[in-house]
């Protein structure tokens, strides 16, 4: 296992992280990922601009439990103005920004990874947080925007000198968007430079985080991991487990009825068992009636059936 802290204001954090991921890290499949040891677990990124105008669904994407303690919520936008406001808006104990998710809608508005192109704003963004809160902030971008050319160092010390407390860096640019593969080499070389802490993501596995010999163990630049998708096939991947998938899946349906309604609910579980039930025995058959079902009674009745099947 990962066996470094990461040192966040007055916080001192396990160095596995779990990444945020629009559509999926809500506050019921965060809880489960930190009963099972993940160290940090970050909500889906908010807009700065819909928190500041008091949108009604960025209140609900914002929402953290004790559980989740110390909480840390994720906020996207380009105005340090609209940073500077929101600073006291935010309930959480650590505030990330994104600077690196890479989808058109996001960075025609010089949002996101838009930022890697203007080194200069992403630190006046930062600096808006620091200087209006107490809470500590990070920063979460990519190695650059266009392919082959690295503009994360910059980017890096414009929020370091700003005050941001570390960085978490996935290893693709952002006209790669999710394609390709992720650079740990590249990232490495980033981080060896940087003035603060950084942590890798992209592609992690289990072996990755299990394997005393891995990259990241052996790393002497990486200070810990944010895992994204392999999350969502295994949760247990934070404390070097495994999580039976029918176990998986009633613990994060009592998570989900715990904090949502059930049309909710009944989309995240369709969602979720694609992950769950991926290369499992009988797990087409589950994902076919989660699909059907219009009441969490028959999703419960299909995992039911499907305990039976797997015994």
């Amino acid at each position: 296992m990962i066996n470094k802290t990461v040192e966040i204001g007055k916080y001192t954090l396990g160095g596995i992280w779990l990444a945020p991921m629009a559509g999926y890290t809500d506050v019921a499949f965060r809880t489960l990922c930190r009963s099972l040891g993940a160290g940090l677990t970050v909500t889906e990124m908010v807009s700065v601009r819909g928190l500041v105008r008091d949108n009604a669904a960025t209140a609900l994407l914002m929402k953290t439990t004790e559980a989740e303690s110390p909480s840390c919520v994720q906020i996207f936008g380009s105005d340090p103005e609209d940073f500077k406001r929101a600073a006291s808006m935010l309930d959480c104990d650590i505030i990330d920004i994104n600077m690196g998710c890479p989808m058109p809608k996001i960075v025609k508005n010089g949002d996101g990874s838009a930022l890697l192109l203007d080194a200069e704003r992403a630190g006046k963004i930062v600096r808006a947080l620091v200087q209006n809160t107490d809470k500590p902030v990070t920063v979460k971008t990519r190695l650059g925007y266009y392919s082959g050319k690295l503009a994360a160092s910059e980017l890096i010390e414009s929020v370091a000198d700003a005050g941001a407390s570390a960085v978490t860096l996935h290893g693709r640019f952002a006209e790669q968007r999710y394609s390709g593969h992720s650079d740990m080499s590249v990232a490495e070389e980033i981080a060896r430079r940087a003035s603060i802490p950084v942590l890798y993501n992209g592609d992690i596995t289990e072996a990755d985080i299990c394997d005393e010999e891995s990259r990241i163990n052996k790393s002497d630049a990486l200070i810990g991991v944010a895992v994204g998708r392999y999350a969502l096939e295994n949760p247990a991947v934070f404390c070097g487990g495994k999580l039976d998938p029918i176990e998986y899946a009633e613990r994060l349906i009592g998570l989900l009825t715990e904090h949502y309604d059930e049309r909710y609910t009944l989309n995240q579980a369709r969602k979720f068992f694609v992950h769950i039930f991926k290369g499992v025995v009988g797990g087409k058959a589950v994902r076919s009636a989660v699909n059907c079902a219009n009441t969490l009674t028959e999703v419960r009745r299909a995992l039911d059936e499907a305990k039976l099947a797997l015994k």
